[in-house]
């Protein structure tokens, strides 16, 4: 809409942006005094009796934010040499080579006599003041300076300053490239857009327009706010980039430190070199760098969702975190009373019961089946085999039996959902499924399993379609589920 606006659009039949092709400028001017200021100005429909709040938009939705902005680049005269037979004979006045940063004019020019609204606009700015970068446009790369004038907000004297501009001839055969800049916000979606018009006068002849538009969301994240958070794979994402830094972090310091004292240490012979500080930055950045790369794989899952299988596994997990939080504390209470019987009972005679933090990995492998049984019994030939045995009882056979319940009942749950979006997954399937390598005998079965449907999802269609109920699908029958599968593809395609 934007590029209709100001390149394409035509107002009271005057040339568009697109149409310039005078060298000296007069199109330019006129695409300047009609369709680009009647979209700034909302000219076009001043007959409406616009409200002054309601100026500064375009097509009532993009607000302009300050104000436009014109800035020439020019050369030097005489940046070029003439042949000396046409130099003589005074073919041409002057010559204007193409633009380059070293023939880039930075001399003032003009009659400043003769300027009322643009007496700045003859003076050159370099590109730390307009805070400009680098174009790149059709006939050559121009730099963030020139020389600017700037619209206002007035319509009037915003014609006074283009008639003054035109009548003092602004652009003239030093002429390069005439930027036209403006800024526009639209709050709808929250996008600013920056609108460049570019018209380049190479050294040829003639002007070549050309327009660029760049549209960016630069508070995204502002407006969301906290809620950004919220979504796992955010938190995973943001988490990672801090990892991240840190691991360039603590490679940079362990680097510089051991271009820093490594060839000091090495000539240590008769004290002892200390590599506290080396080896501590080399394992500190090892040590981010693994727990970078292993939450990196955890992102794989977010992308294991175009498998049914994944989908369903992905969803059974999300859905069940409140029971599995409810297990794990049921599950670390009775864990760590057992870690502290354990201790008191076995710590002064047992090397795997001496501390908590030990009697803790001793009772992980227990879980695992390692443990020595004869040794609690030689602490206590009672109290050791009713402590194991307990334990076992409790943690393996009842609590773990639990959390399986609880994963595999939620998955049932999940499973059996008709609200499960796994029509996305299916069609993938079946896009594909034309160049999947198959013989031609395959049966139905076969068929839906490659076009993503479970054991489950085929015994039901078997049931509906099965009208003899021997158990199997005739001709006949797949026939009829091929023509409702296909119809209802369109659907699924339709929506």
């Amino acid at each position: 809409m934007l590029r209709e606006a100001f390149v394409t659009s035509k107002i009271n039949g005057r040339d568009t942006f697109n149409d310039i092709a005078q060298s000296n400028g007069e199109d330019l001017w006129k695409a300047l005094k009609g369709p680009i200021c009647s979209r700034l100005y909302n000219i076009h429909i001043t007959q409406f009796n616009i409200t002054k709040s309601d100026y500064g938009y375009i097509y009532n939705e993009n607000k302009i934010l300050g104000v436009a902005r014109l800035r020439q680049v020019r050369v030097k005269p005489n940046s070029c040499e003439l042949h000396k037979e046409f130099a003589k004979r005074n073919y041409t006045q002057g010559c204007y080579a193409s633009y380059t940063t070293r023939n880039e004019d930075k001399a003032s020019f003009g009659d400043s006599s003769l300027n009322i609204f643009t007496s700045d606009a003859w003076n050159y700015v370099s590109a730390e003041r307009t805070k400009t970068s680098l174009h790149s446009g059709v006939v050559s790369n121009y730099g963030g300076g020139g020389y600017v004038q700037l619209f206002t907000r007035n319509t009037t004297t915003t014609m006074d300053i283009l008639e003054e501009l035109e009548r003092n001839s602004w652009i003239n055969r030093g002429t390069r490239a005439i930027f036209f800049d403006v800024i526009v916000y639209n709050p709808n979606i929250n996008l600013f857009c920056h609108i460049r018009l570019l018209a380049e006068y190479p050294s040829s002849g003639g002007v070549i327009p050309s327009t660029s538009i760049q549209a960016v969301k630069l508070i995204r994240i502002f407006n969301k706010k906290l809620l950004f958070l919220f979504n796992l794979w955010n938190s995973i994402d943001l988490i990672l980039l801090i990892l991240s830094f840190l691991c360039i972090l603590f490679e940079l310091l362990n680097y510089l430190s051991t271009r820093k004292y490594l060839g000091e240490l090495l000539k240590i012979e008769n004290n002892y070199p200390n590599f506290d500080e080396l080896f501590a930055s080399k394992l500190n950045a090892d040590f981010y760098l693994g727990v970078t790369l292993a939450i990196t794989w955890l992102k794989i899952f977010k992308y294991l969702n175009i498998n049914k299988t994944m989908l369903l596994l992905n969803k059974t997990i999300s859905s069940c975190l409140n029971e599995i939080f409810a297990f794990t504390s049921v599950f670390l209470i009775i864990f760590l009373a057992y870690t502290q019987f354990g201790w008191i009972l076995f710590g002064r005679h047992l090397t795997e019961w001496r501390s908590f933090r030990t009697s803790i990995f001793t009772l992980f492998r227990m879980i695992l089946g390692d443990f020595d049984l004869y040794a609690m019994i030689n602490v206590g030939e009672i109290i050791g085999p009713l402590f194991l045995f307990s334990y076992i009882y409790f943690v393996y056979f009842v609590l773990l039996n639990m959390f399986l319940a609880i994963i595999n009942e939620t998955y049932s749950r999940i499973e059996s959902d008709p609200t499960l979006e796994t029509l996305k997954i299916r069609k993938f399937s079946l896009n594909f499924y034309p160049f999947t390598p198959r013989k031609k005998s395959i049966d139905y079965e076969t068929n839906l399993k490659t076009r993503g449907y479970t054991d489950d999802d085929i015994r039901k269609i078997v049931h509906k379609y099965d009208k003899n109920k021997d158990g199997t699908l005739d001709e006949q029958e797949q026939e009829t589920m091929k023509h409702d599968l296909a119809k209802g593809q369109m659907k699924i395609d339709e929506k």
